[in-house]
């Protein structure tokens, strides 16, 4: 199977696996005619409703016990969802299970009439924002955001992080480097890649560190682990552009692949929060140290093909004890290369009692 045919299948099953994303919950009959009108609209949504309703269908399910209850059971099973009454109601049964804005649900609520659209909760990370916008499109109805970046038509640091894929260093510093945002103060922002989203007029785009005194926050977009520091309120975000290439001998455990993993980004001084994925070879698809570690990094893994190494082997520092053993003589390199979107090699394979690192960085850092 082709690497190109692998990541076509992969890409299928997660989507499979993240299908039913929305959970609409009523409570009325009217409700229930909302939530039918939300169900036609989401392939990837399903409707609670009353269980005294006679009313079935595949993604129809019933509420068996009080809303107190089912909010319980579902909080963290959905990305989204959505509630169609009373917002005293919703926020009760959610009070209980709030945790943070990284790990929070998007919460929408709306009346049965459809008339207002509220978005509740995780309004940035969690897209309540641009889901309420989206129903409110559908049903021609009226959006509540009440998020400060929102209403003054500016950009918070963590819509733009979610715009741009990256992720955030450090929250409590995104929301300082916010309140100037929204307070139209200047904003600076240092990277090396280009940025292709509109910014607002007091976001100016910086070369370095240099020269800092009329802006009262800056953005980072860095995979340096170390950068230079300023005084000014200062953000971090991470691009997703590092690729970690892995061959070992079996039965290596996961603290040792974190180890070897984390000593290599150290060496060329790079942030793990800018893994975008593992990558490995097929016959190493079920190792338990290699799915663990990727697991607890929390980034994809990526199982490349031999059949593809062998078309680009010939370029790359080869093995005979290697190329006997799994037939082909090189994993790493290759692995990180073939799975990376033209990325360049910025750490050539380094060996860790049984354990090859090679790392690739795509774009720019």
């Amino acid at each position: 199977m082709s690497f190109q045919n692998y990541m076509t299948r992969t890409l299928v099953m997660n989507i499979e696996k993240l299908k039913m994303n929305k959970a609409i919950i009523t409570l009325t009959r009217g409700g229930m005619e909302l939530g039918l009108r939300l169900l036609k609209e989401y392939d990837d949504s399903v409707l609670y409703v009353n269980k005294r309703f006679d009313i079935k269908g595949e993604r129809i399910r019933k509420i068996n016990n009080g809303i107190m209850e089912l909010t319980a059971s579902i909080f963290g099973k959905y990305k989204h969802l959505i509630f169609i009454m009373a917002t005293g109601i919703v926020v009760r049964a959610i009070a209980p299970h709030l945790n943070n804005k990284t790990k929070d649900p998007a919460v929408i609520v709306m009346d049965e009439k459809g008339r207002n659209v509220i978005s509740l909760l995780s309004g940035h990370l969690g897209g309540a924002n641009e889901l309420a916008l989206d129903i409110a499109n559908k049903l021609n109805s009226n959006p509540v955001i009440t998020t400060a970046s929102d209403v003054n038509d500016t950009l918070a640091v963590d819509t733009l992080a979610m715009k741009l894929g990256y992720g955030i260093e450090n929250y409590t510093d995104a929301t300082k480097v916010t309140s100037h945002i929204v307070n139209g103060e200047k904003i600076g922002i240092i990277s090396k890649n280009n940025l292709k989203i509109k910014l607002p007029d007091n976001f100016t785009i910086l070369k370095d560190n240099k020269n800092l005194k009329k802006f009262k926050g800056i953005i980072n977009i860095t995979n340096e682990k170390k950068i230079c520091k300023n005084r000014l309120d200062t953000v971090i975000l991470r691009p997703r552009n590092i690729i970690i290439g892995i061959g070992c001998r079996r039965h290596k455990s996961k603290e040792e692949i974190i180890e070897a993993i984390m000593d290599s980004l150290n060496k060329i001084n790079k942030s793990q929060l800018s893994i975008k994925h593992i990558a490995t070879v097929d016959v190493k698809r079920n190792e338990k140290g290699i799915i663990a570690a990727a697991d607890h990094l929390k980034v994809p893994l990526i199982i490349v093909d031999r059949e593809q190494i062998r078309d680009v082997e010939r370029n790359f520092e080869t093995s005979d004890f290697v190329k006997s053993s799994i037939g082909v003589g090189a994993v790493a390199e290759p692995v990180a290369i073939l799975s990376s979107n033209e990325g360049r090699l910025i750490l050539k394979k380094t060996k860790y009692n049984g354990i090859t690192i090679a790392i690739v960085e795509e774009g720019g850092a």
